[in-house]
């Protein structure tokens, strides 16, 4: 035993040193000295292998030369840590190293510490990108693995400030998911960087349209709320205004928007079905049932035909022309609300635009109608005294039906052009500020 730790002794020293001459010389005398140190090492005289030592002081040759010799080593874990060696690689920043690693195993970028990191999770912490870029090309995965307190390689960033290693893992691995990630007290990134006030974070990080500027937390709060509740420091106003230009918001307000459209959707979506049914319906009917009726023998006229069509032939026409638009619009609407399509704002206003018009039809098929069975041709032609005030109440009709089409078309307009003003001031709010 002796013997084997005076060899075991000889070995760890040379890889202080960092000699090939010298480990190749111990080689040729014990063939098993790479063994039988394990022996040694049971014993608890070191806690961790020659191998260690060598990667920890970046020798490059001695580390490779025991590769070739024991591979094996790669899988060693400290009694301390349970760091493998390409864990102190990572933490070191020893880039070569790091490949000649992965080279040998490269299942070892999945091998966890006594916390549960992997080796990226060391490379973020110490902030070393370019050793990052290396472990990811090998496997990939390696930067969606949490660790014990269900944190991700995004929230280590942020809590070791290292900025451009969370830029680079957002940028590179580009993931919806990972960005997204929580922790075990339901904090993103953007919860943490708030909290720690970092303004650099958090600017890059509202930046990046797939980030949830919004989300909420196990204890109810968005990062706005965190911001707020935090203590006033000297990054606070440039946290806010970045916030305020992202559309950040509280809780309260971000939960109640979305019951709130969702019930308004749901409204519109029952009431534009129930109209369109019934427009649909008179449509119909005054399709196969034309005003008047139709001729019952064929004593002069042909049976079956309307009357309306053979007395006045262009109201007829007219009539035919607005009934079918009606009926038209009114099946269209009904057909995109059991289409299935997403429901929102813009979809909702394509079909009210569309019920105005088998609305504003189905109105002048009424006109058309009345101004027949009231036994005049014209609508506007006022001679008649039999028939003044059926005319009277007809242009009344039209008359308020053109105002208020008028009163909204001027409506959704003025809202239009207020929308557009504010979008301009908020434009260039942001350009003056930057």
């Amino acid at each position: 035993m002796k013997n084997y730790q005076l060899q075991a002794q000889k070995l760890y020293e040379v890889a202080l040193e960092g000699d090939v001459k010298c480990l190749l010389n111990l080689l040729q005398e014990d063939p098993l000295i790479l063994d039988r140190y394990k022996i040694v090492e049971n014993s608890g005289q070191f806690t961790e292998s020659p191998l260690h030592v060598a990667v920890s002081l970046g020798h490059l040759e001695f580390t490779k030369e025991i590769l070739c010799r024991k591979p094996e080593l790669t899988e060693e874990v400290d009694q301390i840590r349970r760091w493998s060696p390409l864990h102190v690689a990572s933490g070191k920043g020893y880039l070569e190293i790091v490949k000649s690693l992965t080279s040998v195993n490269r299942n070892m970028c999945l091998a966890r510490d006594i916390d549960g990191y992997n080796p990226v999770h060391v490379a973020a912490v110490r902030g070393h990108v370019h050793v990052i870029d290396e472990l990811l090309k090998v496997v990939p995965q390696a930067a969606r693995e949490r660790i014990k307190d269900g944190s991700c390689v995004l929230h280590l960033c942020v809590k070791y400030c290292q900025v451009d290693a969370l830029v680079f893992l957002i940028n590179v691995v580009d993931d919806v998911e990972l960005l997204n990630f929580r922790d075990a007290d339901g904090n993103t990134v953007l919860h943490l960087a708030v909290a720690n006030k970092n303004t650099q974070m958090v600017k890059f990080l509202l930046k990046n349209k797939k980030m949830e500027k919004n989300a909420i937390n196990k204890n109810g709060l968005t990062a706005m709320d965190i911001h707020i509740q935090s203590k006033k420091g000297i990054n606070d106003s440039e946290i806010r205004v970045a916030l305020k230009r992202a559309k950040g918001l509280k809780a309260k307000t971000a939960l109640k928007p979305r019951n709130k459209n969702k019930t308004w959707l749901e409204n519109q979506r029952n009431a534009l079905m129930v109209v369109a049914s019934l427009i649909a319906t008179m449509a119909f009917q005054v399709g196969i049932n034309p005003p008047g009726g139709v001729w019952q023998d064929n004593d002069g006229h042909n049976a079956g035909n309307s009357v309306m069509a053979d007395v006045v032939k262009d109201g007829y026409d007219k009539l035919l022309i607005f009934n079918t638009a009606g009926l038209i619009s009114s099946l269209s609407v009904i057909l995109l609300l059991i289409s299935g399509l997403p429901f929102r704002r813009l979809f909702v206003a394509i079909l009210m635009i569309t019920m105005w018009i088998a609305v504003t039809a189905t109105t002048l098929s009424y006109i058309v109608s009345v101004n027949y069975l009231a036994g005049n041709r014209e609508v506007l032609r006022l001679s008649s005294k039999n028939h003044r005030p059926v005319l009277y109440a007809l242009g009344a009709g039209i008359g308020v039906w053109l105002i208020l089409m008028v009163l909204l078309l001027l409506g959704h307009a003025v809202r239009f052009v207020v929308k557009l003003i504010r979008g301009f001031v908020r434009l260039v709010m942001r350009l003056c500020n930057s």
